[in-house]
């Protein structure tokens, strides 16, 4: 597959639980190339605090794992936190009874070992277009804003939120072109604490360095507005 093709995968933080040693390089060595992080684990309790500590885009795992906990085990205490999670099993056998379990759990896919990489690459680009449409804003200019993980996506490079930046932005985003007033910033952010014009102008400052800073503009005496620079 062309790399150019791949470019979309840059932005995607995988997940792979996967307890043969060779197998586990097969995989992570061709995706550290392409993604912008790999995690990888050989027992689904490392899996699970993996999963806990991490902000995590797609797991690959192997349904039978050493270790306490196989991979539809695992797979089910991760959908417990996020009932959403892009789960891709891998399996050498064709179990009647596994594989229904793995069409309960709303798995998007299941590959066969020895896994073909551009099989595995094609359900990515998949997976990551799903996942770019529901999770991610087009604040133009090249520039996105993920959600999920209150981030910034420049490129390559990756701008974390505050929580109340992330506020701020969602605020914005809502008001679709249409002004924020100060009021509204007071009541809906800072909740009826107290809020100094310098402190708002704060966080929308930093919210323009890390995206550009045309994308909020003062609207005179009244608040802010979003005026997002979409290139056609």
């Amino acid at each position: 597959m062309l790399p150019a093709l791949l470019e979309p995968l840059g932005n995607l933080t995988i997940l792979i639980v996967e307890d043969d040693p060779v197998a586990l390089d097969l995989l992570r060595i061709p995706l550290e190339r392409r993604c912008r992080k790999i995690l990888t684990a050989k027992k689904g309790e490392v899996g699970l605090k993996h999963f806990k500590n991490n902000v995590i885009d797609i797991v690959i795992t192997d349904v039978n794992l050493e270790g306490k906990i196989d991979g539809i085990a695992m797979i089910k205490t991760m959908r417990k936190t996020n009932p959403n999670i892009p789960v891709i099993f891998m399996t050498a056998y064709s179990d009647e009874e596994k594989i229904n379990e793995m069409i309960k759990l709303n798995a998007c896919s299941l590959i066969k070992k020895a896994v073909d990489l551009e099989e595995l690459f094609v359900l990515l680009l998949g997976i990551n277009k799903q996942l770019h449409k529901e999770q991610t804003v087009d604040l133009g200019q090249g520039i996105f804003y993920r959600k999920r993980d209150k981030s910034i996506l420049k490129g390559f490079a990756v701008f974390e939120l505050t929580d109340r930046e992330c506020q701020i932005l969602d605020l914005l985003i809502n008001a679709d072109g249409f002004p924020v007033t100060y009021e509204e910033f007071h009541k809906k952010i800072w909740r009826g604490q107290q809020m100094t014009m310098d402190s708002l102008r704060m966080h929308v400052n930093s919210i323009r360095r890390k995206t550009y800073h045309d994308l909020i503009r003062n609207h005179s005496r009244l608040g802010y507005k979003l005026n997002r620079i979409i290139s056609e």
